[in-house]
């Protein structure tokens, strides 16, 4: 058994109460391990507390086995609600990554109770918080991690719906499957694993590409606003945009799905540009805070490096960042000066 998990099996065994956490915003491999991880040592540890938490809650996941379980709110709180004696964050480094405002009162929080503290993650290790343990394989999906942890080292017995929620994690961090790295050969045995089982591939792709009309919306206005510069395409919603989906009453997080989806599938893939961002202005990250989505081809451009120099981080073809800005020009203007520097 790696050491990492020998360090992990015996803080799991010597705690009473588990705090499982990961990033802001969270996507389906973020929300996908904290459930993988949360619903199995709920399973195997009913003698153990443990608690799932989320600052914020994502579009259109609510469907996995468990969901119910988490709890969504300030991470804060629920450190003090919890008071646990272990606390695992998942797909994320550092702990501004997992709350909006309160990173550093998390982290003097852990310090403080003496919290042993357990990192799980495939990003690039830029701006990573003390740990007492972190694991990280490169992995394509921290899913990937989170499930051989679980299942492959510990040998814990597998809960109700882990099939499910393990292949939209490693189906969505994949890209359907379509990015690979030095072990996507023990990803596809997984995924192989899960198909004879009969996880239903089909079933999974068609909920993660469900869209709302205002969501049809917003790829019109990123497709309308699409342009490029040099070897890179870019786009953004307009600030008015943004506005009117507020006043309607539009729920943000549909915005950021959206966003997220048009980046995915459309930024890196328009002519012969195999490169490029979006921004728009993005009010769950407060006043003129913009989020900046970068996408590549596989070995064409390292966006991570682009992304730490604008205040994020993430991987070689796909980062992100969070910017303050005027308006989503200067949003844009600051992305291209950083691009220009390098």
């Amino acid at each position: 058994m790696d050491q990492h998990i020998r360090e992990l099996k015996k803080h799991l065994d010597n705690s009473r109460r588990v705090l499982i956490t990961s990033h802001i915003s969270p996507d389906p491999d973020a929300l996908a391990s904290v459930l993988l991880l949360g619903t199995t040592l709920k399973f195997n540890c009913p003698n153990k507390d443990v608690v799932m938490a989320l600052e914020e809650e994502p579009e259109g996941l609510d469907f996995l086995t468990g969901y119910s379980g988490i709890k969504f709110g300030s991470l804060v709180e629920a450190l003090e609600e919890v008071k646990p004696d272990f606390f695992i964050m998942l797909d994320a480094v550092n702990y501004e990554r997992c709350s909006r405002t309160d990173g550093e009162r998390v982290r003097r929080y852990l310090k403080d109770n003496e919290v042993k503290t357990v990192i799980i993650d495939h990003h690039e290790p830029a701006g990573k918080d003390d740990s007492d343990v972190y694991i990280h394989q490169g992995s394509i999906a921290t899913i990937q991690d989170v499930y051989e942890a679980c299942f492959d080292h510990l040998k814990l017995e597998k809960p109700e719906g882990y099939g499910e929620t393990t292949m939209l994690g490693i189906y969505s961090d994949s890209g359907g499957f379509t990015y690979t790295n030095r072990r996507h050969k023990d990803m596809f045995t997984i995924v192989n694993g899960l198909i004879d089982e009969g996880v239903d591939l089909e079933s999974i792709k068609n909920k993660l590409t469900h869209y709302s009309e205002p969501q049809m919306q917003a790829f019109g206005e990123f497709a309308q606003n699409t342009s490029h510069a040099d070897d890179y395409s870019y786009s953004f919603l307009s600030d008015e945009f943004v506005k009117k989906w507020q006043e309607n009453d539009l729920p943000l997080v549909n915005l950021n799905t959206a966003a997220g989806l048009f980046v995915n599938d459309f930024v890196r893939n328009i002519e012969d540009r195999k490169w490029g961002f979006i921004a728009y202005r993005n009010p769950i990250a407060g006043e003129n805070m913009y989020s900046v989505s970068l996408r590549s081809q596989s070995e064409v451009k390292d966006v991570s490096a682009l992304a730490n120099k604008l205040g994020g981080g993430g991987h070689k073809p796909a980062a992100g960042a969070k910017i303050e800005a005027k308006s989503v020009e200067e949003a844009i203007q600051k992305v291209q000066e950083a691009i220009t520097s390098e």
